[in-house]
């Protein structure tokens, strides 16, 4: 019997093609989803549950995305090396202004109203300004001291890794961000990868009907197209010429656009004021920050007390008192939005375009490290799973189509 007159015998194999399609798609779409879902673990993994691969390896993914960043696109002294208290006068002026209504009210409202109050208007004017001025000077020396010493109280990884265990459906958010179109691409492509196996798969059927057939395909197509699609987003690195076409990895190919994507996420939504500030200030480095601001403020005090006025003001018996009751109220606005240390850390909105600078420059093998890693380990699972599915659909197309 001939081919058309096997295929006009049996019209139902012309559906072999269109389920293979099917099951290429649905074991691809299923692949994504193991890999983001769920963000728990379910069950006992690996064995006995499952979780999803980039929320089981978060910390790890972490702290190889902050590798990447600190040893090919960013350079914390590089990036604070300009970063000087006087170029951000406006930044701090709300912070300036707070400090010295706190020693106004310190000083002069709360321990001798009366005294201030007779002052007048005029007076009280000269003494802000005075003290403002003193403030501003201060603020500026914090910063400056901040700035010379980023490396011991700026840990770019704790930053990373605390803003990641915190959230965890953060990086799974930061890789389906940056590689949708990566994603989309393996979803669609297991349909066009699975038709085309089918096509070969219905030839075999019409030639050796036999029960393994179906089966062995539907885990042939799960796998294949699985691998093909990942080996498609990374490869060819390099474009590469091929008759009339330009074959090229998809992720390659938008080096740009991933570019853009990841350095605002990075900096939105990682290595923000937020994420900084929280992290300085409940770690070691929280005595550190404390310790240069405490040496200025202690010495603003000292030269402030000098005052005659202020002397007046504070009887030496009160000023130790004085003293702490000041450092407190500066300790507790640092972390606040808009607070010194929060404006110091608002710095790290220019780390998007430090990040975004070099990381268009990148090589591919180094550019590849981005989202590579969300693959690399457990890829084998993500196309052993397509395989089963695969199997399984091959015996419920031989049971329900050809039985």
């Amino acid at each position: 019997m001939s081919f058309i007159d096997r295929l006009a015998s049996d019209w139902l194999v012309l559906l072999i093609p269109v389920f293979s399609a099917f099951v290429g798609w649905f074991t691809n779409v299923v692949a994504i989803k193991m890999m983001f879902y769920p963000t728990d673990p379910w069950g006992k993994p690996p064995w006995f549950g499952w979780q999803g691969i980039v929320p089981a390896n978060a910390h790890r993914l972490a702290k190889m995305s902050t590798q990447l960043i600190l040893t090919k696109l960013l350079s914390l002294e590089e990036l604070f090396a300009s970063f000087k208290g006087d170029a951000f006068a406006a930044e701090i002026e709300p912070v300036v202004e707070e400090i010295t209504e706190q020693i106004i009210e310190e000083v002069a409202t709360k321990r001798a109203p009366q005294m201030w109050e007779n002052a007048g208007e005029f007076m009280q004017n000269q003494v802000r300004e005075q003290i403002k001025a003193k403030v501003h000077e201060t603020a500026v020396k914090i910063v400056d001291d901040f700035s010379a010493n980023i490396t011991d109280i700026l840990d770019l990884e704790k930053v990373v890794v605390d803003a990641v265990m915190e959230d965890k459906e953060l990086m799974s958010m930061m890789f389906l961000q940056v590689g949708g179109a990566e994603f989309k691409f393996i979803e669609r492509s297991g349909i066009w990868f699975g038709f085309l196996f089918g096509v070969i798969q219905m030839c075999v059927w019409l030639y050796a009907p036999a029960d393994w057939v179906l089966p062995v395909a539907g885990f042939v197509v799960g796998y294949a197209t699985n691998w093909l699609a990942l080996k498609l987003i990374f490869q060819p690195k390099h474009p590469k010429k091929v008759g009339p076409f330009v074959i090229h990895g998809l992720f390659h190919k938008r080096q740009l656009e991933v570019t853009r994507e990841f350095s605002k996420l990075t900096a939105g939504k990682v290595l923000n004021a937020d994420n900084i500030t929280k992290t300085v200030l409940s770690g070691p480095t929280a005595e550190k920050i404390f310790g240069i601001v405490e040496t200025h403020v202690r010495a603003l005090i000292t030269e402030y007390m000098q005052h005659p006025m202020a002397a007046m003001l504070v009887p030496p018996d009160q000023r130790a008192e004085l003293e702490e009751e000041l450092l407190q109220r500066i300790r507790d606005e640092l972390p606040k939005e808009g607070g010194l240390l929060h404006t110091f850390a608002g710095k790290a909105v220019d780390i998007e375009h430090a990040i975004g600078d070099r990381m268009k420059e990148l090589p591919p093998d180094e550019f590849e490290g981005v989202l590579r890693p969300a693959f690399q380990q457990d890829e084998w699972k993500l196309i052993l799973a397509g395989a089963a599915l695969g199997f399984v659909a091959g015996i419920a197309q031989l049971v329900y189509v050809f039985s």
